[in-house]
């Protein structure tokens, strides 16, 4: 595909802009893209997937990106591939994201690359969808929920790790803790 037709780009932090990715079928609904991480790629956190400018999606449709691994045959005795699994979504009302990739734990993965394998290929695959689609598997926004979840969660566990040092003799809405509970904690 010439660089005029491409409509994504993907980037790994520490890498290059990629936009090779590579129409998978006839309709143009489904490409895929083959990464030949050279370090680990369970140390790849996570990705940051876009449109193009200027890029033209069907109208109604968005793009969500998967992947998967594939390992030699000496892994499985016969090759292995994972399966594909869901990343992330753009649109065009949402152009951008950064997406966790989940790699670091991902026990397959792992214990393909634990053997001592070196051709562990991943592949990112983009499926054109509908948007009515898209939105019915609730991952749009994913990215930006998970970061505020995972901030909710750490500020609930210092407020009740806080609230553990307190009497209730300071009065209504307030707390008293130890000077050194940052420390503690």
């Amino acid at each position: 595909m010439s660089q005029e037709n491409q409509l994504f780009g993907l980037v790994i932090p520490g890498n290059a802009v990629r936009t090779d990715f590579v129409r998978a079928d006839s309709a143009g609904l489904k490409y895929t893209m083959n990464l030949n991480v050279k370090s680990n790629p369970s140390l790849i956190a996570e990705i940051v997937f876009f449109l193009l400018p200027g890029a033209q999606l069907p109208p109604s449709h968005g793009a969500v990106l998967y992947w998967q691994f594939s390992a030699p045959t000496a892994f499985s005795g016969g090759g292995s591939s994972s399966g594909f699994e869901m990343l992330g979504a753009v649109a065009a009302d949402r152009p951008s994201g950064v997406f966790r990739t989940g790699w670091g734990q991902n026990e397959t993965l792992l214990t393909a690359l634990s053997s001592g394998l070196n051709s562990v290929v991943i592949t990112l695959g983009i499926s054109l969808e509908e948007l009515g689609s898209i939105r019915n598997l609730e991952i749009v926004s994913r990215g930006v929920e998970d970061r505020t979840n995972v901030a909710k969660k750490i500020a609930l566990d210092l407020f009740n790790f806080l609230q553990s040092f307190d009497s209730g003799n300071s009065g209504s809405g307030l707390m008293t803790v130890p000077n050194n509970v940052f420390d503690r904690w």
